[in-house]
């Protein structure tokens, strides 16, 4: 009798061996004991790790269906053993892959002294169906922070430290066809897309960004990137 292997997922690669640079995902790492200090910083987010004690915003946020509707993959992140699992893998690729990483994000709080509030996650990763150097820019955001520029804001800063502290040459982005919010904010970021194709089992949007385009973008003002990307949402091309 023949049987259908089951397809892989975003989760499949950083649990498994479906990435060679990943294999060491395969033994769980530690959580820290204390909250990690963030590592990077822009006017109104802050990145840091992941720990034991963001479980329950990580599930609470894959809980959220405005938010599900837009992902690519089907990690069942919305379940606590997954979540807890996830929690543990990406300490091996924090501590392996030094500069990669899905960081816990974070805007501050209207009184001083309170918790930052959790706002989502932006990446780097491996994009191994661009080939094996391939890095992902990617964000997931709860949609209380929809609207704001926070994932223009996010980018940004990746951006640039994939570029002058990771030394990459290119960059690339996917997401959902439908998803112009989207695809707005790549072109505002200065990503060219490169057409359609599977990803994670279902079809996206992929785009790149080559250094010496973000070099030239920086010459422009933030409101002249922003409006880069409204002009593109409207003519239908993000």
């Amino acid at each position: 009798m023949k049987t259908t292997a089951p397809r892989r997922t975003r989760m499949d690669t950083i649990e498994a061996d479906a990435r060679p640079m990943l294999t060491p995902l395969l033994l769980p790492s530690p959580l820290p004991n204390q909250r990690p200090e963030p590592w990077l910083r822009g006017p109104r987010l802050a990145l840091r790790e992941f720990w034991g004690e963001d479980l329950m915003d990580l599930v609470a946020m894959h809980q959220e269906p405005r938010l599900r509707a837009w992902l690519l993959d089907d990690a069942a992140l919305d379940q606590g053993m997954v979540a807890w699992r996830f929690l543990h893998n990406i300490q091996a690729l924090y501590r392996q892959h030094e500069g990669l990483g899905i960081w816990h994000a974070s805007t501050p709080q209207a009184e001083p002294g309170l918790t930052p509030r959790f706002i989502g996650w932006f990446n780097l990763m491996p994009l191994p169906a661009r080939g094996p150097e391939a890095v992902e820019l990617g964000s997931r955001l709860l949609p209380s922070a929809w609207g704001g520029a926070l994932a223009l804001e996010g980018g940004e800063l990746l951006l640039r430290h994939a570029f002058e502290g990771l030394g990459l040459a290119r960059v690339w982005a996917t997401c959902h066809p439908d998803n112009r919010s989207a695809r707005a904010c790549l072109a505002a970021l200065g990503f060219a897309e490169q057409g359609l194709d599977a990803y994670e089992g279902q079809t996206a949007v992929y785009a790149q960004l080559e250094r010496s385009a973000w070099q030239d973008s920086l010459a422009l003002s933030p409101r002249a990137r922003r409006a880069r990307g409204l002009r593109a949402h409207r003519e239908g091309r993000a």
